[in-house]
């Protein structure tokens, strides 16, 4: 055996590549993420993982080996939640990893692990900021009490799609502390982007929050928008 691997590689590499591998037959990649799936151990996981790095032109073709291959790994159990954090820590794709984890160990684990990836970016990074912004969108679809902590700090990110993903996971979570963070980027001169401010302003319209008493932000609303009665509405 090890003068065929020798000869051909290993068995995990060989089919770690081709479950990845966008030439492929559909029929092939599913041979090898079932060879690695019943393989076992923690390298064939994690190369059977690399099939979310691959995104094929068919839209429901794609979704449905990805689907397959989830169940494989949620019936691999805890080996399979221990490699779905090495995948996402080590890639930029890392929503299959998080739903993995998420079926196997619940919503609080993978509020867990998307908490962790985001600890680990940076808000003056200016390069690879996709990272970063997905973790905070993927954060936004979720209400846990750790949230507002950990995604306030980029609302001051140099870059614009990442303070508005800010926005967003910040005010999906309850309590005042969105309130007051959000007004505070409302009332700050330096936030110079139309689109993030006129969402703010919206999202205190929509909810009824009282607004920041504050001269300089009662000339400078966004557009649409009036500070009335300590309140913003529209008109």
């Amino acid at each position: 055996m090890a003068f065929l691997d020798f000869l051909f590689g290993s068995p995990i590499k060989r089919h770690g590549k081709r479950v990845a591998e966008r030439d492929a037959q559909a029929e092939d990649r599913e041979e090898s993420a079932r060879w690695l799936a019943n393989e076992g151990s923690d390298a064939a996981i994690l190369a059977l993982f690399g099939r979310y790095n691959l995104q094929i032109e068919h839209t429901l073709k794609d979704q449905r080996e990805k689907d397959l291959v989830t169940d494989l790994l949620v019936e691999l159990g805890p080996q399979a939640t221990a490699q779905a954090r090495v995948f996402a820590s080590e890639n930029v794709i890392f929503h299959g990893a998080v739903r993995v984890v998420e079926r196997v160990e619940g919503a609080a684990a993978a509020v867990e692990l998307l908490l962790a990836l985001l600890a680990r970016e940076r808000v003056e990074e200016e390069f690879k900021i996709d990272k970063k912004k997905n973790l905070l969108i993927a954060l936004a679809e979720r209400r846990d009490p750790r949230i507002h902590d950990a995604t306030v700090r980029f609302l001051s990110d140099f870059d614009e799609g990442v303070r508005n993903a800010a926005v967003e996971a910040v005010a999906t979570q309850e309590g005042d502390a969105a309130r007051e963070a959000l007004g505070a980027l409302l009332r700050n001169p330096e936030e110079e982007s139309t689109r993030i401010r006129g969402r703010v302003a919206e999202l205190f319209a929509l909810r009824r929050w009282p607004a920041p008493d504050d001269p300089w932000l009662r000339d400078h609303m966004p557009s649409g928008f009036r500070h009335v009665d300590g309140r913003i509405s529209r008109g």
